[in-house]
């Protein structure tokens, strides 16, 4: 038999030692790369990393690449639907994307019962909704900005909190517990007995295809008092007119009215005289409207109106196309006795059509950090 030198044989069980060693130690796994593969299944089907878990669907909303959702106050209202989602390959991807975002699934005493006789993966989740717009017309896209068109949301989710325990040996205890208790197993699963709003783990992001983009001007024509101006190949037939009511009359004007900008608004009730813009469609399916500038009480900075006349999709060619309309105010006064003494206007309406693509995750330049 081979006689192997001392020192020969302390070098060989060093490095056997070393190498067992750095075999079994554990691998460092970084909390980003773990969110990273957490997420790696909804990028899949097109999701976006929320920049914090929130119940909030911000559709609609146009998206930084840093601060994500960014809120407007004047932005339209977007008529939204909810969905329930059917697809289990779907609801597990995103009960794992809520755990990742520090959240929890909660549930009350019945729907634990339920989970105990028909089994906890039936009941894992207490819902999965895909909130989007009723039409995609309704968002008021830019050229280059992001908007969010759906949100993936788990209804009785919440973030973690700090909870009072109370473990039971056994079957399942019938008494009732209180909110913010807790009831476990021998197998050590439990279910919190407890209700939560929904926590949104996904957004799905937008932006107008660049390339399909086509816009036409009508131009900036003048507007004068009582006289119908139609803008060519727009299909509006425009007109201005002043109303004023008279002192004690008892009454005020319309309600439906526009107005040019919000402080209007808020004293409209007190308006006694306006300048209304009338806006028809020669199409008698379109709605018309009428924006109304202040007259008196006099109003600051609020000679501008630029809004949405009409969105729609085109069926056939899959393309948003919608109309715009820009109101300027150029000068304007009234007596003493509210009439005009000058009035000076211009109009112009805005043709745009485009098709819009889905923003891939990998565009967002790294995500929210």
């Amino acid at each position: 038999m081979m006689t192997i030198p001392r020192g020969i044989c302390f070098l060989m069980i060093v490095l056997l030692t070393g190498g067992m060693l750095s075999g079994c130690a554990a691998p460092v796994i970084k909390s980003s790369e773990a969110h990273r593969k957490g997420m790696e299944p909804l990028t899949e089907e097109g999701y976006i990393v929320p920049p914090k878990p929130v119940d909030r669907h911000f559709i609609g909303y146009p998206w930084s690449r840093q601060f994500g959702p960014v809120e407007n106050a004047g932005a339209p209202d977007i008529r939204v639907r909810m969905e329930r989602s059917l697809d289990n390959v779907l609801q597990q991807q995103a009960y794992n994307r809520g755990i990742s975002l520090g959240g929890e699934a909660v549930t009350n005493k019945f729907e634990i019962l339920h989970m105990r006789s028909k089994g906890g993966s039936e009941s894992q989740l207490s819902g999965l909704e895909i909130i989007s717009p009723v039409s995609l017309a309704d968002i008021p896209f830019e050229p280059n900005v992001m908007y969010v068109t759906e949100a993936l949301r788990l209804t009785n989710f919440r973030i973690k909190e700090k909870k009072t325990r109370e473990f039971g040996i056994g079957a399942l205890s019938t008494k009732p517990l209180a909110v913010g208790q807790y009831s476990a197993d021998p197998a050590g699963e439990g279910w919190f007995a407890s209700e939560g709003n929904g926590l949104v783990v996904g957004y799905k992001l937008h932006t107008i295809d660049v390339g399909s983009y086509q816009k036409r001007e009508s131009g900036s024509v003048p507007l004068e008092l009582g006289k119908t101006v139609e803008l060519t190949g727009s299909g509006m037939l425009i007109q201005a007119r002043l109303v004023h009511i008279e002192p004690g009359a008892g009454t005020s004007l319309p309600r439906n009215l526009l107005w040019a900008c919000p402080r209007a608004d808020a004293v409209s009730r007190d308006m006694v005289a306006a300048w209304l813009v009338d806006i028809r469609s020669t199409d008698p399916a379109q709605e018309s409207l009428t924006v109304a500038f202040p007259g008196y009480p006099h109003v600051d900075n609020c000679q501008y109106y630029s809004g949405m006349i009409r969105a729609g999709i085109d069926p056939v060619t899959d393309r948003i196309v919608r109309q715009k309309i820009a109101l300027t105010l150029l000068d304007a006064e009234l007596s003493d006795a509210l009439q005009t003494k000058v009035f000076s206007a211009r109009v112009s309406v805005i043709d745009e059509s485009f098709n819009v693509r889905l923003v891939r995750p990998d565009e967002i330049e790294g995500g929210i950090p």
